[in-house]
């Protein structure tokens, strides 16, 4: 039995001559980074009319575990109050998303919802987002799903309402 080596393929000789192929460098894009407060002032889609209702409901049904605390060493912008997972959030006023993201790293998955009141509310700590920037929710209407994200350790919703980018104490909108 007589064995024959396969044909070497002809290789290209480089040289220090020999252009190297511009290759552009790949920068990753970056994730958004926006402020609840930049994002609270965003104006540029009206808000539909309020039901009407002179306070807004309860986003979810459950029991606050950390109120609202403009200042000190707890300083807590809005509520936060434990669901178990998978909790169905409602939005508290007819209103417009002007956020639905997970690029407040605080939050995780959060919604922004804009009324037409000038009042902003947040969602924070989803596991997943039912709504899109731009789209507009009824009251009641559900905006997401409770979860665990951003720095969340348990299960729960963190709920803020802002007034002029401003966080005010939301026990005086709810009902």
């Amino acid at each position: 039995v007589q064995v024959v080596a396969a044909p070497k393929p002809e290789t290209a000789a480089v040289t220090a001559e020999t252009p190297k192929p511009e290759v552009a460098t790949y920068t990753p894009p970056k994730k958004a980074e926006l402020p609840v407060q930049q994002a609270a002032i965003d104006r540029t889609t009206p808000a539909p009319n309020a039901t009407g209702i002179s306070s807004m409901r309860w986003p979810v049904r459950g029991r606050v575990i950390s109120g609202f605390s403009a200042s000190g060493a707890k300083k807590n912008d809005g509520i936060d109050i434990a669901v178990p997972a998978g909790t169905p959030i409602k939005a508290a006023e007819n209103g417009v998303v002007i956020y639905a993201g997970d690029g407040l790293k605080e939050f995780g998955n959060t919604v922004l919802v804009r009324h037409e009141n000038g009042l902003v509310t947040v969602y924070g700590h989803a596991s997943e987002l039912k709504v899109q920037r731009g789209q507009k929710v009824r009251r009641g209407e559900d905006i997401a799903l409770a979860g665990m994200s951003g720095s969340a350790e348990m299960p729960k919703l963190h709920f803020e309402v802002r007034k002029d980018s401003t966080p005010v104490d939301p026990s005086k909108y709810l009902e």
